[in-house]
């Protein structure tokens, strides 16, 4: 029995409950179906659309995370403060943002620092007690 070669072999991945398979062995060959939308693409791509979906329930093609015009592009800039990820994604000066438990909280650096300041401090008087 002749065994197949390589290249007629599909590869297949499992990403958050999707099956990911490229049957071309292309690097942007990799194919997956998201609420009824099949898209194609490189695998990072394909995966941040899985993922998109996951997260915000809504479908987003893996084109849509491909970098725009690069005047258009700012590099995102994370700081690190008291165990947080304070994010700034369009380079303006109140257009930071963290998490805080299921909570988005969006300033300035300066802002949100004093908000998570009094947040840590009433934990800690809370653990106190």
């Amino acid at each position: 029995m002749a065994q197949p070669n390589e290249a007629e072999m599909k590869k297949r991945l499992f990403h958050r409950g999707h099956n990911i398979e490229n049957a071309s062995g292309a690097p942007d060959g990799w194919k997956t179906t998201i609420n009824g939308n099949t898209i194609i693409h490189k695998l990072t791509l394909v995966k941040k659309s899985i993922d998109w979906w996951y997260d915000m329930q809504t479908f987003m093609p893996p084109e849509k995370f491909l970098a725009g015009n690069k005047a258009e592009r700012v590099d995102q800039r994370i700081e690190e403060y008291k165990g947080f990820k304070l994010i700034n994604d369009n380079g303006e000066p109140n257009g930071w943002y963290v998490m805080l438990g299921s909570k988005l909280l969006k300033g300035s650096p300066t802002a949100i620092k004093k908000h998570l300041d009094l947040v840590i401090a009433k934990l800690q008087q809370n653990k106190q007690q």
